[in-house]
């Protein structure tokens, strides 16, 4: 299901690019870096057993992180037309819970406390498939304005992989998975010179994993890890104008 998901953003992403792909010098083309910090709320973790038991690790605090990544795409060039754009967005943070966490634990037998630790890397790919920026200050240097705030928005696919997590999964097993979610960005970008700009940004993730292991306590049985993640990203880096 989740492939078919996948699958099916990349082809509408593959439609959208071909139908807007802008002619030979139509186009500004952009490629940025970037860095920053990332805060992501409190979730709980959710294992559904195929003996028919269900479990949930309640309230996981999850570390304040980082994050870093880039992204290249293009804004239209024609000044009637220059506040849209489309874009690629790759990037990286770490969904990571403190070491020796005691959260509420709720099965089939009533709530107790246990100790958990979930460490999940994650690799976002964002297709902004909605652009668009604000060219303020426009002069014949700076023919799409010195200063830009934008928005952006779009289909992500999220990569993440869960190796040996204490106390939660099975022993000496690990799992990945690929789901779709969505980012949002809203940010400014001021320009340096004609080539060079610098900007910051927040970003909005929210995506849902959701990861296998097989299970031989007490019995043989696959369990499915399922947590859903809403994730504050504050960013800044450098743009590259094309």
């Amino acid at each position: 299901m989740i492939c078919r998901m996948a699958i099916g953003v990349l082809g509408l992403t593959l439609c959208i690019g071909i139908l807007v792909y802008p002619n030979e010098g139509a186009a500004e083309w952009y490629g940025d870096a970037y860095a920053g910090a990332v805060w992501t709320s409190n979730t709980d973790l959710t294992v559904n057993s195929s003996l028919g038991t269900t479990t949930t690790y309640q309230d996981l605090d999850v570390h304040n992180n980082w994050t870093a990544g880039g992204r290249a795409g293009y804004w239209l060039d024609k000044e009637k037309m220059d506040w849209l754009g489309f874009g690629l967005d790759v990037f990286f943070f770490h969904l990571k819970t403190p070491p020796g966490q005691q959260v509420g634990v709720t099965g089939g037998g009533g709530t107790t406390t246990q100790f958990a630790h979930w460490s999940l890397p994650a690799w976002g790919i964002g297709f902004d498939v909605l652009r668009l920026r604000l060219p303020l200050f426009r002069d014949e240097q700076f023919v799409h304005g010195r200063v830009q705030p934008f928005i952006a928005a779009g289909p992500t696919l999220f990569i993440t992989y869960a190796g040996q997590n204490t106390f939660v999964q099975p022993g000496g097993q690990s799992s990945t998975d690929v789901s779709v979610g969505a980012k949002v960005d809203a940010g400014a970008t001021v320009m340096i010179t004609k080539r060079i700009g610098a900007f910051a940004q927040y970003r909005f993730t929210h995506f849902t994993t959701e990861l296998e292991y097989q299970n031989t306590t007490p019995t043989l049985a696959t369990e499915a890890f399922k947590t859903t993640y809403d994730s504050h990203h504050v960013i800044a880096g450098l743009s590259m104008r094309f």
